[in-house]
């Protein structure tokens, strides 16, 4: 019975070291399995380059030490980074549509296949051009017309890319207002956002992701547009030149002579209709004066003492007035 009881025991004790070795293999394998190309995730800062700007890429891993492994960065033909925990790489984008393909060949301890990631950044960008939509300008005014407060304002977006031919292409737009998502104007070739600004705020933020269909494009960008406020600049009318635009009156002019004719324009003044309902308001050292024929100009004489008039002239939208 003994001698039954002491190989029983020895039987066993080699089922266990068997055993062991088994597991031993087991857990050695799928170490190796379980690390594959998904474990490896690649981020790009900044998300979306663009052209000529430094880029950094780098490398993540949730299943295993990247800092262990051997990581070697290629771009074309030439090996630019290797070595033990290279888990980032810097370099300058080039032109428009210029691709900069990466290869990272990771090594991880322990493991016997290598991982590939192979990484293509395209620098890409998108123009936002603004204006006010209904903010009057004179006729000779070349300049961007500026919104006012509660005017409309229209943003284009403008994609610097090789599918788009004749200002469009096969681009999808998302359009953010502030921190707020707006899909109502968001979508397909829709690169124009017509909004209209709060009254409360000095500055509107818009922003926009551009994103071909094929994926090969992205691109962001953010405008902040200022809120202009309304304002007249006084002109002097030349009985012989005419209106001389070149040069705007200060605050402080004098003239000599019997007389001399002062023409107000608006600028930026939300018109929401026609300049035909501007309401002219002329003053005179505080008074208000019965409206001129031509409700843009006024002609003052001087006195037979001379001295000093402050003029002033308040511009008002009959047209918004109503619609308040």
């Amino acid at each position: 019975m003994l001698v039954i009881n002491s190989r029983i025991k020895l039987l066993i004790g080699i089922f266990f070291i068997f055993g062991l070795l088994c597991i031993s293999h087991v857990s050695m394998a799928a170490n190796e399995i379980l690390i594959q190309e998904d474990d490896v995730s690649v981020d790009t800062i900044p998300e979306n380059p663009e052209p000529y700007q430094d880029v950094t890429v780098k490398l993540s891993s949730y299943a295993t030490d990247l800092n262990k492994a051997m990581i070697q960065w290629q771009s074309g033909s030439s090996i630019v980074l290797s070595g033990y925990g290279k888990t980032s790489y810097s370099f300058k984008t080039q032109g428009p549509n210029t691709i900069t393909s990466i290869n990272v060949t990771i090594n991880i301890p322990g493991s016997i296949d290598k991982i590939t990631k192979n990484i293509s950044i395209n620098p890409t960008e998108v123009e936002l051009m603004w204006e006010g939509v209904d903010s009057y300008t004179p006729p000779f005014y070349r300049g961007k017309s500026f919104p006012t407060a509660e005017g409309l304002i229209k943003v284009v977006a403008i994609a610097n890319t090789n599918t788009t031919k004749r200002g469009k292409g096969d681009i999808t737009y998302t359009w953010k207002a502030g921190d707020n998502t707006n899909l109502d104007v968001s979508g397909y070739n829709k690169d124009s956002y017509v909004f209209k600004n709060s009254e409360l705020n000095d500055v509107e933020k818009v922003s926009v992701l551009a994103e071909s269909i094929n994926g090969q494009y992205s691109a962001k960008n953010t405008v902040d547009i200022p809120i202009s406020k309304p304002k007249v600049v006084f002109y002097q009318k030349s009985p012989t030149e005419g209106i001389l635009y070149r040069n705007a009156l200060n605050n402080e002019t004098s003239f000599i002579g019997d007389e001399m004719t002062i023409v107000a324009v608006p600028y930026f003044l939300s018109i929401k209709g026609n300049e035909k309902y501007f309401n002219y308001g002329w003053q005179i050292n505080g008074e208000d004066i019965p409206t001129p024929t031509n409700k843009t100009e006024l002609t003052v004489r001087p006195t037979e003492r001379g001295g000093y008039a402050n003029i002033g002239l308040t511009v008002e939208n009959l047209n918004t007035k109503k619609k308040k």
